[in-house]
């Protein structure tokens, strides 16, 4: 060990060796201290003793005394030659109830617990006290109804005779007690003395272990700073793979998304082409591959971003009823497939608005819907809105979802809400899944103040409940009613790709469908890096009746849209050379109308954090991809400059 360090530590030891020698030397002088003040107290101990018994004695004859002084005020009360004030009738109430309080003391309760006579008086005096207060006896009471004071006289008048036995038996019993006591305080004062000065000498002995101690927590204190240092190096290297882990699962569902666009999309435009009923087979399964794998990427990311705490919830207006018909809309053909009944109601006591996340309400239903529609194989699927009471008494939105399935046996329930759990766990299941939907629609709706139930038995098919607390909103002007849809419309930044998928889908057919004159001959601008894409975008966009115009990165798009006059932008998030965020913002810094254009965000990254990058820069909307034809469809119409160009000849 170097010079410097061996002095270090001598001094520190030095330092200990004085600290605890002073705190014995302390500690031997305050007993010392200690053992004069109770020489000193035994030899005043009688007079105190005394002076406490003389005080309990003069508190028993105090209580009788006020409760003569209640009585007469109260018989003077009910005469009617006297007048006496009801309050002050009232204040002797309250001065005997003090007295009463006295009676009751600690020392009273110790000197006279085991007297019969003290016990019984004590109980039936609470007894009077606590009918009196019932009433309550005050000054009104008195004042307004004097024909109740000979009942409390009546009730006061049989505690004359024990108070009284009690005030004069109990001088003779203390007495006595106290003459015990002197004599058992005495002895445990001359106790007390041997016990100091064993202490006295306990403490030296206690002094050196301390000494010991302090060495041994010193070498202690050293070990816990080594591993206080690899704790937080071992912290910061946590900190960092979990970064490193946001960073992968954007990374992953950029590089799994964006091979889905072209799958999907290549998919669609190959549906439209003439095929035969087994090609058509063939692509529809294809398709439904696709589109599994693409709810499974969903699924994980979202877990992902709960356990991240990045899940975010965001009440507005709702309106319940078109929510109902959208879901039984979605719901519709996965139930014709199987020729199932379905069923939707709401109860008339359901406010037709309320407060809610629009976009995770619809994620959770679509995914209890789609799980009852799974599994039931005959029969019926229903959804029924009903309000309900918690616990507290809180009101409740309840959204129950039944089948005329399976059932579900107990042992399955106890692990129907956990990670990669599916309600048939056998090697030779019928049905697929990641195991993630419930935990997730648990999680979401625990985050929104509510939680998921489920009551089944085997053969009884089941039930899941979801209950939210309800948030009536306030009916919207008739000018003004939109459908639950509109939530989730492609013009708006979107919140979960996939909670929105398949509602997304049907807003945009419904929007599509409901325009007279579609709107074609846009000119689009693209930035897409990847070559596929750009070849299924640019058919889509053909197939649409626009006018693409394909670049590779943001930094093309740029310059591109400086040099031509363009519609709309499709601009890919991640691009090299220059990214879909600075493209974004350099083009808003154009002047009017290049900075004014629509620019759509189309991107396979989901994550909320580039979402919100994406509205900062500028973004107008937020298509994550892989996107459908009639979403890209919705989307431009929705965006298109005003007046809509005819369509192109």
């Amino acid at each position: 060990m170097p010079r410097d360090a061996s002095r270090t530590v001598a001094a520190r030891q030095r330092r200990w060796r004085i600290g605890i020698a002073a705190m014995g030397l302390l500690l031997v002088l305050t007993l010392a201290g200690v053992g004069w003040l109770q020489a000193r107290q035994y030899e005043a101990l009688n007079g105190t003793r005394r002076y406490q018994d003389d005080y309990l004695v003069w508190s028993l004859f105090q209580f009788e005394t006020e409760y003569l002084k209640l009585r007469l005020a109260l018989e003077q009360a009910a005469g009617p030659s006297v007048g006496v004030d009801p309050d002050q009738v009232a204040q002797r109430y309250e001065i005997f109830v003090s007295r009463l309080n006295l009676v009751e003391s600690e020392h009273a309760a110790l000197v006279l617990a085991h007297h019969p006579d003290y016990q019984r008086t004590v109980a039936r005096a609470q007894d009077f006290v606590r009918w009196a207060d019932a009433l309550p006896l005050n000054g009104a009471l008195i004042r307004e109804h004097p024909q109740r004071i000979a009942e409390i006289v009546a009730r006061l008048e049989p505690l004359a005779d024990p108070i009284r036995d009690l005030s004069l038996t109990s001088t003779h019993h203390v007495a006595q007690d106290v003459t015990r006591r002197n004599e058992i305080i005495r002895n445990q004062s001359r106790v007390s003395l041997g016990l100091t000065a064993a202490l006295s000498a306990m403490t030296l002995l206690f002094a050196a272990v301390i000494y010991r101690q302090f060495r041994g927590l010193e070498r202690y204190g050293d070990k816990q700073k080594a591993l206080a240092a690899r704790l937080n190096e071992a912290q910061r290297e946590a900190d960092a793979a979990n970064r490193a882990k946001t960073v992968f699962l954007a990374n992953m569902s950029h590089e799994l998304r964006t091979p889905l666009q072209g799958l999907l999309g290549m998919l669609g435009l190959i549906k439209e082409a003439p095929l035969t009923p087994a090609q058509q087979d063939q692509l529809k399964a294809a398709n439904d591959c696709a589109r599994h794998l693409l709810a499974v990427l969903g699924d994980i990311l979202d877990v992902t971003r709960m356990e991240a705490g990045g899940l975010s919830i965001a009440p507005e207006p709702l309106q319940l009823g078109a929510l109902v018909r959208e879901l039984e809309a979605l719901s519709r053909p996965q139930a014709a497939a199987k020729r199932l009944a379905l069923h939707f109601g709401i109860d008339d006591d359901v406010p037709g608005w309320v407060l809610a996340d629009p976009t995770r309400l619809r994620q959770i239903l679509l995914n209890l819907l789609s799980n009852a529609l799974k599994f039931c194989d005959r029969g019926q699927v229903g959804c029924q809105l009903r309000r309900g009471v918690g616990p507290l008494g809180e009101d409740l939105l309840m959204f129950e979802v039944s089948d005329t399935g399976p059932g579900i046996d107990a042992q399955t329930q106890a692990r129907l809400f956990q990670r990669f759990s599916q309600g048939d766990a056998s090697t030779s299941r019928r049905h697929g899944g990641a195991g993630l939907g419930l935990e997730i629609s648990r999680r979401l709706a625990r985050a929104m103040g509510g939680d998921i139930h489920v009551q089944s038995a085997p053969g009884q098919g089941a039930r899941f409940t979801l209950a939210l607390p309800l948030r009536a909103g306030a009916d919207l002007p008739p000018g003004r009613m939109v459908p639950a849809e509109a939530a989730t419309a492609p013009s708006t930044p979107l919140k979960g790709p996939s909670a929105t998928s398949a509602a997304l889908t049907t807003s945009a057919a419904s929007a599509a469908s409901a325009e007279d004159a579609p709107v074609t001959g846009l000119r689009v601008l693209v930035s897409e890096d990847n070559p596929t894409n750009r070849i299924v975008i640019e058919a889509m966009l053909e197939r649409l009746g626009h006018r693409p115009t394909l670049c590779e990165n943001g930094l093309q798009a740029l310059h591109a849209l400086r040099q031509q006059a363009f519609d709309v932008v499709l601009m890919d998030l991640h691009t090299p050379q220059m990214d879909g965020f600075e493209a974004t913002r350099r083009m808003r810094e154009l002047p009017p109308p290049r900075g004014r254009l629509p620019i759509i965000a189309f991107s396979a990254d989901a994550f909320e954090e580039s979402r919100q990058k994406a509205d900062d820069a500028g973004i107008s909307a937020f298509l994550a991809k892989p996107v459908e034809l009639e979403t890209l469809r919705a989307c431009l119409q929705s965006l298109a400059p005003s007046p809509a160009r005819p369509e192109a000849a």
